[in-house]
């Protein structure tokens, strides 16, 4: 007749799983800090950039400085008449460097106390750049004929706000610097983009 198998002594049963499972986990948490080990670095690469701030760095290679100013003129070169300014800085972005760029434009202008005007270039009504007209003294925007007088105060229905006023500063050098900002175009609130 057949023979009926004997079972495993004792104690060998319960042992024998659980070795398995205590060397089953040890070896997947080896395998998972091998496998991470160079997955974090690397994560860490990429999303380095997301993490930094976008760096302006100005036309003398001055960074803006702490509260946000660029220069963009000195006072000698301003009068009561007002100038265009492109403001250029070399814009960091990324992993990428972009020297000499133009990130806008500004109209300055000085009265005989020495207090500057400043103004952004950009129409409040669609983004157009507006051209300051030098025989009827008033800003024009040649994309729908939104106007503004000398002030910058806004003399026709068209745009939605008057032009936006930027924060300026001298320096002890005498230069002129600019928080320059953006800000949505369309809209009667100024935003900042």
């Amino acid at each position: 007749m057949s023979e009926r198998p004997q079972p495993p002594p004792t104690g060998e049963i319960g042992d024998l799983p659980r070795r398995s499972f205590l060397s089953r986990f040890l070896t997947f948490c080896i395998g998972a800090v091998v496998t991470l080990a160079p997955a974090v670095p690397a994560v860490m690469f990429f999303i380095d950039p997301l993490m930094r701030k976008k760096r302006a760095v100005g036309m003398t290679g001055d960074a803006i400085d702490a509260e946000g100013y660029i220069k963009v003129a000195t006072t000698e070169q301003l009068d009561s008449s007002p100038r265009y300014i492109k403001v250029i800085a070399d814009l960091q972005d990324f992993w990428n460097k972009f020297p000499d760029s133009e990130v806008g434009a500004v109209y300055l202008s000085q009265d005989e106390q020495g207090e500057v005007t400043c103004f952004n270039a950009r129409c409040p009504h669609l983004g157009c750049t507006v051209k300051y007209e030098e025989g009827s003294q008033e800003y024009v925007c040649p994309c729908h004929a939104s106007a503004f007088s000398l002030d910058g105060k806004r003399t026709n229905e068209i745009p939605p706000r008057d032009m936006d006023t930027l924060e300026w500063k001298i320096d002890d050098e005498g230069n002129v610097r600019v928080r320059f900002q953006k800000f949505r175009a369309g809209i009667h609130e100024k935003v900042p983009v």
